[in-house]
């Protein structure tokens, strides 16, 4: 039994030592790994400085108010790199040009480094509010609600417009101006006097009518022709001057005629439509569209309870759609 047993401690004696050998070999195999790793990184470390350091010092040029095509090339000119930070609204500074930088000019900088530059948009553009219908002071605030400023107010006499109401506006509505940008008013006295001669609205009526205000009022009538125009065989389809202008005995008033040639299928829609109520004017808009595409038959600022009343030829299958201020209020299939 004690032979065993001596025998078997020593094996034992034997196996431990090797264990311990295995182990202390993978710890010093990781050691050796983690210094390497230390060591390439401190490497790398001290070339990328090495490298930053060797690079020459240069001034940042200024690249204010110049185009980024121009900035890119002083920069380049000093391998000097750009990013563009952002873009903003500017009024003095044209669309494309840098507004400002970081770092600024003048500053020392070395060789490959990235200038940040905000771009100018230009001045900021806004769209023309409709006006006209409404008194001044909704027309004052709509304007400024627009980011735009009320500009020269005058006064005229108006046959289609209540006294207070706006007339016209300059510029028109839904153009687009520049943010700031001023507004004229023109402001309805109400019905004009005996002796002021204002020129009704012709558009859509007889050519009989204009004839016979023309002579009541000895103006001098000329007639044009529009083969191409939608509305129906005889009836005005635009005048000039514009309805509401003051004319004096002897001026001229030059009336288009429809004198489109009637197809063997045409027909003809009575139209009739009432604008909405209420204390501001409406831009009416009505179209006809038939297999040739869309025609506008009509586009204009009424008065709330206006009555639309008008002939609409057509033919075959059509559509026609009534827009209030944009919205479609009315579709309707004509056959």
């Amino acid at each position: 039994m004690t032979e065993n047993n001596n025998n078997q401690s020593f094996e034992d004696f034997f196996k431990k030592p090797r264990k311990f050998t295995r182990r202390r070999k993978w710890l010093v195999a990781l050691l050796v790994l983690v210094f390497f790793a230390i060591l390439i990184l401190v490497s790398a470390d001290w070339v990328a400085g090495a490298l930053v350091h060797s690079r020459k010092e240069v001034s940042v040029p200024d690249l204010t108010k110049k185009p980024v095509s121009q900035a890119l090339g002083l920069l380049a000119a000093q391998n000097l790199a750009l990013k563009q930070a952002g873009v903003e609204f500017a009024q003095n500074v044209p669309p494309g040009s840098v507004l400002r930088q970081i770092p600024s000019a003048g500053s020392t900088v070395r060789e490959g480094r990235v200038i940040r530059v905000w771009v100018s948009q230009g001045d900021e553009m806004v769209f023309v509010p409709n006006t006209v219908g409404t008194d001044l002071r909704s027309a004052q605030l709509a304007i400024r609600q627009a980011g735009l400023m009320v500009g020269k107010v005058e006064n005229t006499y108006s046959l289609t417009y209540e006294k207070g109401m706006i007339v016209a506006q300059s510029p028109k509505a839904d153009s687009m101006i520049q943010k700031g940008e001023q507004v004229s008013l023109v402001i309805s006295n109400g019905q004009p006097p005996a002796s002021v001669i204002l020129v009704p609205n012709f558009k859509g009526k007889k050519l009989m009518e204009a004839t016979l205000w023309a002579s009541n009022q000895n103006i001098v009538l000329i007639t044009k022709d529009d083969p191409d125009s939608p509305f129906r065989n005889g009836t005005i389809a635009d005048q000039q001057p514009a309805a509401d202008t003051p004319l004096s005995p002897g001026s001229k008033l030059e009336v288009i005629v429809s004198r489109r040639p009637i197809m063997d299928d045409e027909k003809t829609y009575h139209l009739h439509y009432e604008t909405p109520q209420g204390k501001k004017a409406s831009h009416v808009r009505i179209v006809l569209e038939d297999e040739t595409g869309e025609t506008e038959i009509l586009s204009e600022t009424k008065q709330p309870g206006s009555k639309i009343d008008m002939e609409i030829p057509y033919a075959g299958r059509s559509t026609l759609r009534i827009f209030t201020d944009g919205v479609l209020v009315r579709e309707r299939e004509v056959l």
